[in-house]
């Protein structure tokens, strides 16, 4: 069970993620009508139904801005799990819970404490959603997981057929090498190597790391710089910024995977995988189709 928490999870936040539990709080209110709710004739019903509605999506809205805000190392898209997927909704659940039981310690006609109103609303509450909750975060961990394996061994079969008619035309019309100096921010010379010996960068805070092959060897510099400027110096062609952090060179991709999360490439000669953000992934098919 662990293990599953610990698995790769799509973060998902757009406007379904807060109109679909307003809807959905509505119709429970309304047709279910659970704590005191059935004391009320349909339309007032209804009118709370649908102040309780809004209250929940605002509630959605601003607990995930806030803790993205507090927490973005946490709160990281590339490294969201399973287990933080259920974190962040029951923590939600919670919020939810302690607004709603505001009105309902007006509302209700017996004389509970606020702290038992809390407990009967968390009760119900987890009561009615825990079920739906648990089959929609694996069902989306699935289905996401397909999908991107689906995508990750397309692009993979693509590659490998592109490297191959790039290597056929290499050997009848051989290349003029390409040098390319690196600076750093100082404008200082720190590596001077071909085009197609730099394998992929990494950005490390102020620096970045170059990993480059030197005889058939895999090294790494450590260069003062940021990575849109070593972008710019390299052909959109060749090399991809697949992630914020990272710049690859097409040439070296030997694979393509995907988990319910991203897809990761996987390099010739090199044990790192290589992050592909959810913003660029629409573009890796159009960039092997150009690759060079």
């Amino acid at each position: 069970m662990l293990k599953k928490f610990k698995k790769p999870h799509p973060f998902i936040f757009n406007a379904y993620s807060i109109i679909i539990p307003g809807i959905i709080t509505f119709l429970i209110i309304v047709f279910l009508a659970p704590l005191t709710f059935q004391g009320f004739e349909i339309g007032l019903r209804a009118l709370i139904a649908l102040l309780i509605s809004i209250v929940v999506a605002f509630s959605i809205y601003f607990s995930i801005k806030i803790l993205k805000k507090l927490f973005p190392n946490a709160m990281s898209e590339d490294k969201w799990t399973v287990g933080k997927e259920f974190l962040l909704v029951f923590f939600v659940l919670a919020i939810i819970t302690l607004l709603i039981s505001i009105p309902l310690l007006f509302l209700q006609n017996d004389s509970l404490s606020f702290t038992s109103t809390i407990l009967r609303t968390s009760a119900i509450t987890i009561a009615i959603s825990v079920l739906p909750i648990l089959v929609l975060i694996l069902f989306e961990q699935y289905r996401h997981q397909k999908l991107q394996l689906k995508k990750a061994n397309e692009f993979t079969n693509s590659l490998k057929s592109h490297i191959a008619k790039l290597a056929t035309k290499e050997k009848a019309n051989p290349s003029q090498e390409k040098n390319l100096l690196i600076k750093s921010e100082t404008h200082d010379v720190e590596l001077q190597l071909n085009h197609k010996d730099f394998i992929y960068a990494k950005s490390d805070g102020n620096y970045i790391e170059i990993y480059f092959l030197n005889s058939n060897e895999i090294q790494k510099k450590l260069i003062r710089n940021r990575l849109k400027n070593i972008e710019a110096l390299l052909p959109k062609t060749t090399f991809l910024r697949c992630h914020n952090s990272f710049i690859v060179n097409g040439n070296a991709i030997m694979e393509i995977e995907g988990n319910a999360r991203n897809l990761e490439l996987h390099l010739k000669d090199v044990s790192e995988t290589i992050p592909v953000s959810r913003a660029k992934a629409p573009i890796i098919s159009e960039f092997i189709k150009n690759l060079k």
